[in-house]
């Protein structure tokens, strides 16, 4: 049997995305072959029954080491990398017929690391964020379960000779980098990266060494007849669907983004550092009322910062307040795609304005503005900072 593609099939989806995607609703995915279903022309189906065959066999995919990974096919006569059960485990695709396979990690000297490796259809773009995403499913027959796994972006192709891993801090895995153990279907990995304008091949493995990953040792799944009186084999071995990197301008545009790479509750505590003796303009710019990510509404702590604000102007009858919204980076990225959130930071600053006045502070007394990003209280590159930046401040008139 040779393969040949379904190309109605292919039409209808192919017009599809590209309605799709004139329309702004599906982003093009720069992963070619993405699902591992375009084989060689002169590729049979019996021609895949053993392992380490997507150097051979597959189009765009090669190993990033001598080591090739392997390949995964539906088919009615079963071998080693039949799919849904072969000598790794029982799995499903999750689209189309195949899939593809990786050792992440052995304690076996035979068993050596393997990588999937693709150059993308054409390179990043400086400064633009992107999704990059791969669904994962641990075989079944794993003694071992991994975290340090994940996806590396670079500008040229990794060509190791033999096979030894491959040791360097992935561009994208899992936020908490938790161990991998799902194999009850599909879990996806995904995260952001910003393009630097160079990057053109994408590499899916395992870049932890052996002597720092902490592998979980996993309990024999029961009851699939598919390996029923097989043993588990000293290995953590995954298998991989639906690979994307796909361009974006919000977090929340990539499936993981806002769940999972950023703790959204977290809000920013101050304290303030003045001397007793400070003016009445020194205290009330010295306050600040912070947020979580893409909220308006005060916390308890920025309530009861507008209960001493307002302490201070029932002291102070002929001060005047400019109150000033502030939002994080992300924040102002998710504006440009979702008209709720576009000026956040005024929108913070309106409402305690109103929560002022409610408190009998009068409506002629204060302003309002709107700084969004352009003003931060930090530009370091961390969760808290993003948390101090979302903030609403005072200024004195």
């Amino acid at each position: 049997m040779i393969f040949k593609i379904n190309s109605s099939s292919l039409t209808r989806t192919g017009m599809a995305t590209l309605a799709l995607t004139c329309c702004g609703i599906q982003a093009q995915n720069l992963v070619p072959n993405a699902s591992f279903e375009q084989v060689a022309e002169d590729t049979r189906e019996k021609d895949i029954k053993t392992f380490g065959l997507v150097n051979a066999v597959t189009n765009d995919w090669s190993g990033a080491t001598d080591v090739s990974p392997d390949l995964f096919m539906v088919r009615e006569k079963e071998s080693k990398v039949t799919a849904p059960c072969n000598d790794y485990g029982y799995q499903d695709p999750e689209d189309g017929d195949f899939y593809a396979g990786f050792r992440a990690y052995s304690k076996s000297p035979k068993l050596k690391r393997s990588y999937l490796q693709v150059q993308l259809t054409e390179k990043l773009q400086e400064n633009q964020m992107y999704c990059v995403s791969f669904d994962l499913s641990l075989a079944d027959l794993s003694r071992y379960a991994v975290p340090d796994i994940g996806a590396v972006l670079s500008d040229r192709k990794m060509d190791r000779g033999g096979s030894a891993p491959i040791l360097q801090k992935p561009d994208v895995r899992h936020k908490s980098n938790k161990t991998m153990v799902f194999m009850d279907g599909w879990e996806t990995v995904c995260g952001t990266f910003t393009g630097s304008g160079e990057e053109e091949y994408l590499t899916i493995g395992c870049f932890g060494g052996d002597a720092s990953i902490d592998e979980e040792k996993i309990k024999r799944p029961m009851g699939n007849d598919c390996f029923a009186g097989k043993a588990q084999q000293p290995q953590a071995y995954y298998y991989v669907e639906n690979v994307k990197v796909e361009a974006i301008t919000a977090l929340s545009q990539c499936k993981c983004g806002t769940a999972d790479e950023r703790d959204m509750d977290l809000v920013y505590g101050s304290s303030s550092n003045l001397p007793d003796d400070a003016t009445a303009k020194q205290r009330v710019e010295d306050e600040g009322i912070y947020y979580a990510f893409l909220k308006r509404m005060p916390t308890t702590a920025g309530k009861n910062t507008i209960a001493k604000v307002v302490a201070i102007l029932n002291d102070n009858p002929s001060m005047n307040l400019e109150i000033v919204g502030h939002c994080d980076d992300d924040e102002f990225l998710e504006g440009k795609i979702n008209v709720r959130y576009k000026g956040i930071g005024k929108k913070r600053a309106g409402q305690v304005k109103r929560l002022l006045e409610a408190a009998g502070i009068a409506p002629e007394r204060l302003t309002v503005s709107g700084r969004e990003n352009t003003d931060p209280a930090s530009t370091r590159d961390s969760e808290i900072a993003r948390a101090q930046n979302r903030r609403v401040s005072f200024l004195v008139k």
